[in-house]
């Protein structure tokens, strides 16, 4: 099973707009592509006539269709990616604001290495499965005071949002237990984003 992501689509759509996409065999859309599609308006679908959730715009009003029941080996996908990215910024932050640093460490190690839905939310608290997904990004002072690693912050910040919001949406159409595991893995995205915010504050407090 190939998992269509929201970078493929916005690459190929930089190359050349497009306003129809065709799934191809055996793929799935990632809850991010789907939002992708329905952002910019593409018509798609896959013939089972589910309604994308929450669509909305010209979207809703033509009645883009979605590819079907929640996927959570989607899930894992997209968590992968951006446990790499955390990671990555864990890695630039050292030195910089070093408790930031190794929140995102563990919690990117988890998502980087998790091969199922359950290793997302493993030894994790259930804590509030109904937590909102993570509010718009910080946007730190342009002041040469402000080390680069805040604007990093910020950018992972603006990316974890923008899943934790589509899956979200995806919520609506699983299962209990799948739901649960959407919950989970929202709230530790907006726990991480909330972390990430107070360190942007933090940086601009001392400027």
């Amino acid at each position: 099973m190939h998992y269509v992501t929201e970078d493929e689509l916005r690459e190929a759509y930089a190359k050349a707009p497009f306003g129809t996409y065709e799934l191809p065999d055996n793929a799935r859309l990632t809850p991010s592509a789907r939002q992708f599609l329905i952002d910019f308006r593409v018509d798609f679908g896959s013939g089972e006539g589910e309604q994308a959730p929450r669509a909305h715009g010209q979207a809703a009003a033509k009645g883009v269709r979605g590819e079907g029941p929640c996927d959570l080996g989607a899930l894992v996908h997209d968590a992968n990616l951006l446990g790499a990215r955390l990671r990555l910024m864990a890695r630039r932050a050292l030195g910089i604001d070093n408790a930031v640093a190794r929140r995102a460490e563990a919690l990117g190690r988890r998502w980087q290495e998790a091969r199922t839905p359950a290793d997302l939310v493993a030894d994790q608290p259930k804590g509030d499965v109904d937590a909102e997904p993570p509010g718009p990004p910080p946007a730190p002072a342009f002041d040469a005071a402000v080390h680069p690693a805040f604007f990093e912050m910020a950018y992972v910040h603006a990316q974890l949002g923008r899943y934790a919001r589509a899956w979200d949406n995806a919520r609506a159409a699983a299962g209990p237990e799948d739901a649960r595991t959407i919950g989970t893995w929202v709230s530790q995205a907006a726990l991480m984003c909330k972390e990430l915010e107070e360190a942007v504050s933090r940086a601009e407090g001392e400027v």
